[in-house]
């Protein structure tokens, strides 16, 4: 888990589970020096949910997944200026300073510490293209950014991040128009992206521009099963 490598749990998902398939990622986390698991899944399967609950798990996180017709999405500039990573390398560094202050902010991450500089560069910036990863910059200084990430059968919308005292002022509205736009330029067809569910502001702006909820992910965390001797 990016961030939270440091915690007591082992991530792992799970789409369908029984008393095995727990037992199994229990053993695995032990294995790692974990103590619990965080466990991913959905609303579509909440048999996992209920089996999860009966073994002291909780939920600490939920995750609306959304998708946009990029073809009936409203053609919307963005009215703040946008640039990009493929025009601006020299905010790389400044990204990884930003994505410090965002990761612990966001709902259920205030534990999250990142990884060394060249090890976030690596998920975070080398897997992305540059000219699809937008910035908002003022004075030289980096205000926000956001990148999209390919997938199968769509893109998606990666982490996005604004300065604290930036925040309320457009910017991620400004570059999430930017990326639509990119994406009907691109042939892209449809954009999905994952909101946490106290994120209000970004899930009214997802509504405005038109993403549809398909499900959600849900976290949980609890106990790793341990076999006494």
């Amino acid at each position: 888990m990016p961030g939270l490598e440091h915690e007591p749990f082992a991530e792992v998902w799970f789409h369908a589970i029984d008393e095995d398939a727990w037992r199994e990622a229990s053993a695995r986390a032990v294995e790692l020096g974990k103590t619990g698991l965080e466990v991913w899944t959905t609303t579509e399967t909440p048999e996992v949910v209920t089996f999860l609950e009966q073994r002291g798990y909780a939920e600490v996180r939920r995750y609306v997944i959304s998708e946009l017709d990029v073809a009936t999405a409203p053609v919307e500039p963005p009215a703040i200026p946008v640039t990009t990573r493929a025009e601006r390398p020299d905010l790389e560094a400044a990204m990884y300073e930003l994505a410090c202050i965002a990761y612990p902010d966001q709902p259920g991450r205030g534990a999250s510490r990142l990884s060394p500089y060249e090890k976030w560069r690596g998920w975070s910036i080398e897997p992305h293209r540059a000219d699809a990863c937008f910035f908002v910059v003022k004075d030289d200084r980096l205000l926000a950014y956001g990148f999209l990430e390919e997938g199968e059968g769509h893109w998606t919308h990666g982490f996005m991040a604004v300065q604290r005292d930036a925040r309320g002022r457009g910017l991620a509205g400004a570059i999430k128009r930017a990326q639509i736009a990119w994406a009907r330029e691109h042939g892209v067809e449809r954009l999905r992206t994952a909101t946490e569910t106290r994120l209000e502001p970004m899930r009214a702006l997802n509504d405005r521009l038109g993403y549809r909820p398909l499900y959600s992910e849900i976290v949980l965390r609890g106990p790793a099963f341990v076999r006494l001797a």
